[in-house]
């Protein structure tokens, strides 16, 4: 398998901090934008969600239109936001929130920057995209790691180009009022598990150990804070706590600014084993592909340090900063690195009071389908055989060590 880096861009300008987006009519203003339109789903637009957005244009000159959409867009959701659009006048898109919002927003994007024909050959084929009206990013607590990467999808379509990230990041604290927090620790997951899964391949390229680096520390450092419990307050049982300061808001911020530098980082992640295999489960799975990528990141990571001999000492700066890099002896590296990994996600895990699975037999897949999958994920990833997945996938299923000498026929002879 090949992970290597030949080429590394992130194109997006990232504002994140109080009052964040009164920079962004300006930052618009840059890309000869006069006129945008905001994409966002109908309880933002309904609930004044808004509110802080049209502050931050007030007297900028620039002046802003509404698409509030359902939250199950179509190629005709795309097509009605269109119309409204060149009707309008419209000449720049910032999407408010995450998920289908920013797939409907950069498909708009592409059509804003040509036409909607374009826009329709890219999809059909699962072109690249080159260029796109200019496109800004307002993100909220439903934002996800792939928001801010290279790619949109609609339904079965899916369209790539470095153009799909976000021109500008606007990161403000009076945006992120809290979701599912559930669905914020699943996102938080996904977000670790993309910054982490380029260490498969051994030493990562210097372009993008830094965006790495920041990943990590920021996910932890907002994710946890969030997932806290109340002060003084005992939450009634099954409803899950959730802790969200009123002033600073410092949590919100760094735990939004993971994902959207975590974005950047998905290009190398599609290429792990990690995700060949999460996307692979998803189907068999009753959790996202967020989730099964960091049940399955550990396991990973210690088979290619223990089958394939890869170096994971450079993991421990990332997971555990420079201080603990300088503590611990060299050959303790890689060790120390897989054990601060499983503590983060320990962690998160128990902070969700264990409503989250650590091992695939947690996550509902049914056992009898790994040999199935460890030969469609072989065929498709370069350099490994489906005894080698299996015997991976046989370890993240039962939570210990299987090597792959200790299966015959798809049976594990022994377990230690």
């Amino acid at each position: 398998m090949n992970t290597s880096v030949t080429q590394f861009v992130f194109p997006s300008k990232i504002g994140a901090g109080t009052r964040a987006m009164e920079h962004l009519p300006y930052d618009l203003s840059g890309f000869g934008a006069v006129r945008p339109m905001v994409v966002c789903l109908e309880s933002v637009d309904t609930g004044g969600e808004l509110t802080p957005l049209e502050d931050a244009f007030r007297g900028s000159g620039l002046t802003f239109g509404v698409y509030a959409m359902e939250d199950t867009p179509t190629m005709e959701t795309v097509r009605e936001a269109w119309t409204h659009y060149h009707e309008g006048g419209f000449d720049a898109v910032i999407a408010v929130g995450g998920g289908v919002v920013m797939d409907v927003a950069k498909c708009l994007a592409v059509a804003g920057a040509d036409t909607p024909d374009l826009l329709r050959e890219k999809l059909h084929e699962g072109g690249t995209v080159s260029r796109t009206a200019p496109f800004a990013w307002v993100p909220t607590l439903d934002a996800t790691c792939g928001d801010s990467a290279p790619r949109a999808c609609l339904g079965e379509k899916r369209i790539n180009g470095q153009a799909l990230a976000p021109n500008i990041i606007a990161i403000d604290p009076r945006m992120l009022s809290p979701r599912d927090p559930l669905a914020v620790a699943e996102a938080g997951l996904g977000a670790l598990a993309t910054a982490l899964c380029p260490y498969e391949g051994g030493e990562i390229h210097g372009l993008i150990r830094p965006y790495v680096q920041l990943s990590v520390r920021q996910v932890m450092a907002g994710l946890l804070p969030l997932l806290q419990p109340r002060e003084r307050q005992i939450p009634p049982k099954g409803v899950l706590r959730w802790f969200r300061k009123e002033e600073g808001r410092e949590e919100e911020v760094a735990y939004v600014t993971a994902m959207a530098v975590s974005g950047a980082l998905e290009p190398e992640a599609d290429k792990s084993l990690t995700f060949g295999l999460a996307n692979a489960l998803v189907p068999l799975s009753r959790v996202s592909t967020e989730v099964l990528a960091a049940v399955l990141l550990p396991w990973v990571l210690n088979h290619v340090h223990d089958q394939k001999g890869r170096d994971l000492s450079s993991m421990v700066m990332a997971l555990g900063g420079l201080e603990t890099l300088g503590a611990t002896p060299d050959s303790q590296c890689t060790g120390a690195a897989l054990a601060l990994l499983q503590k983060k996600i320990n962690r998160i895990w128990l902070e969700t009071e264990t409503r989250l699975p650590r091992t695939l037999k947690e996550a509902g897949i049914p056992r009898e389908s790994l040999l199935e999958c460890s030969q469609g994920v072989a065929s498709a990833i370069d350099g490994w055989h489906a005894h080698e997945i299996e015997a991976l996938l046989l370890t993240a299923y039962k939570g210990r060590r299987v090597h792959p000498e200790m299966l015959k026929n798809g049976v594990i002879q022994e377990v230690v």
